[in-house]
């Protein structure tokens, strides 16, 4: 757990380095991103779920992490009525998104080889992708100063057309039909996929802007405790009511700790919630991972013994 992290965080610095270094340009990060968004991940997600031997039960995945949001979002309403509406929306958003594919992805494959990947893929992709189209969105637009109000519709075809979801259903399609692809076709999935964790972490590190607001620091911390602690609490108990296999419990523990999502900026800005918070929330969240992560993970093996 602890040697994928530092493999991770090294990924990180490469990329954050290399921007630095003027290697690279920001608008140079974004077709890196872009390129992550609509060949590698999808790539990844097909491969994963292709090649994937599916039991029913890890249907419950996805389940689990939708009703983790629904149990945590009345609290967080609840705790955060006297903030500034734009804030407030930042702060819910930041205390339940977290960087499921592009943080998510690596550590489970670096720590549980396919097995954890595929697993992963079905809870971001169905579990997550769900509830960030529907009730991320629903956050940002109720809180934000930007109210351009989405549709049911709208929400609906935002799920449908994000990259790497209707990949997905086409991989469930092909796999259950026994569609046999070619060797060929297999291999090149493969090189992409292999690809997808330096590509994702080095244009993530390129994004990265290691400074943030002391009047949110406290504030974050709030943050800190919820998504990264309080957050994966809630996703093993679900597991173990659910009866998770142990695979998919370690899976769950890691996609419900994450750091905030990167994406989460953009979200904001969009809707026009408080940016400088969610840009300070990302910042101490992903270097205070490599430590809340580990722990939860240690609590979870004891329960397993």
């Amino acid at each position: 757990m602890i040697s994928a992290i530092l493999t991770i965080l090294l990924l990180l610095g490469i990329g954050y380095i290399a921007r630095i270094l003027g290697l690279f340009k920001p608008q140079d990060v974004s077709i890196l991103n872009r390129l992550v968004l609509y060949i590698f991940m999808p790539a990844t997600v097909f491969y994963g779920i292709y090649n994937l031997k599916v039991d029913p039960s890890l249907l419950k995945l996805p389940l689990v992490g939708i009703i983790e949001v629904l149990l945590l979002l009345p609290l967080l309403v609840s705790i955060t009525k006297k903030m500034e509406s734009n804030l407030r929306g930042a702060y819910i958003l930041t205390a339940i998104f977290g960087n499921t594919a592009f943080i998510g992805y690596p550590i489970c494959l670096l720590t549980y080889g396919n097995e954890g990947l595929a697993r992963a893929i079905i809870y971001d992709q169905i579990g997550f992708t769900i509830s960030l189209t529907t009730v991320g969105v629903w956050i940002a637009n109720h809180y934000g100063r930007n109210n351009s109000n989405l549709s049911l519709k709208e929400s609906l075809v935002g799920i449908l057309t994000y990259p790497p979801f209707p990949v997905l259903l086409l991989a469930f399609i092909l796999r259950e039909l026994k569609v046999q692809l070619p060797d060929f076709s297999l291999k090149a999935l493969a090189y992409l996929s292999n690809a997808t964790v330096p590509v994702i972490m080095i244009g993530i590190g390129g994004l990265l802007q290691l400074e943030f607001k002391k009047r949110y620091l406290l504030l974050t911390f709030g943050t800190v405790f919820f998504k990264l602690i309080l957050f994966p609490i809630i996703g093993v108990l679900l597991g173990i009511i659910f009866k998770l296999d142990p695979i998919s419990l370690r899976v769950l523990i890691i996609e419900s700790g994450v750091p905030v999502m990167m994406s989460s900026v953009v979200l904001g800005s969009e809707y026009g919630l408080d940016v400088e918070f969610i840009l300070t929330a990302i910042l101490i969240t992903t270097i205070l991972v490599i430590f809340t992560l580990p722990l939860m993970n240690s609590l979870l093996e004891i329960l397993l013994h």
